[in-house]
């Protein structure tokens, strides 16, 4: 399982504030849009979680953003947790696909 020391690893800035606008749903949203549009993962493939954590910090998210994005996208069955690093699943890719139109 991914902790939140591995997330930590990419340096979140600390002036960013949680999302008080969007549900833990859009974030996940976002999370499953990084894995596809911008790394380009197909499902079953891998990404290091100090890899998504980089992505999402540069478009100054807060960490509490993406930890809750995970654990919902977790709970979505969109990714599967692994050691240090996230597999995305057919249903995250398929949901990330659906809000790419």
């Amino acid at each position: 399982m991914v902790s939140e020391t591995q997330i930590n690893q990419a340096e979140p800035n600390p002036q960013v504030e949680k999302d008080t606008l969007h549900s833990d749903d859009v974030s996940a949203r976002l999370l499953m849009d990084i894995f596809v549009n911008h790394f380009k993962l197909l499902t079953g493939e891998a990404l290091l979680a100090s890899k998504l954590s980089s992505v999402w910090y540069d478009k100054q998210k807060s960490q509490e953003d993406l930890v809750n994005g995970l654990e919902y996208a977790k709970a979505q069955e969109w990714i599967v947790a692994l050691d240090e690093a996230f597999r995305l699943t057919e249903a995250g890719f398929h949901t990330a696909a659906v809000a790419d139109k």
